[in-house]
């Protein structure tokens, strides 16, 4: 069973789309009745793929971090004005 990151993207018209983590060229689209686990926009998860059914998890601390980097570098950004 091969696990492969991904970032959500966005979820949008009952598909949630994910990029693949280091390559966001790759795209996944799962459908939202698929998804089993809670996640948002900007979630980091591992997605594996067993027969028919996907298996997700969610990786916390690495999204947690990634939120604080963009939170920080818009901060930045805005006490450039």
């Amino acid at each position: 069973m091969n696990k492969i990151k991904y970032t959500l993207d966005k979820i949008e018209d009952g598909q949630y789309v994910f990029l693949e983590h280091q390559n966001e060229e790759n795209q996944l689209l799962i459908p939202a009745a698929e998804i089993n686990v809670e996640i948002s926009e900007g979630s980091i998860v591992l997605i594996s793929k067993t027969d028919s059914v996907y298996e997700f998890e969610v990786l916390i601390v690495e999204t947690v971090d990634m939120r604080d980097k963009v939170s920080n570098l818009l901060e930045k950004l805005k006490n450039k004005k």
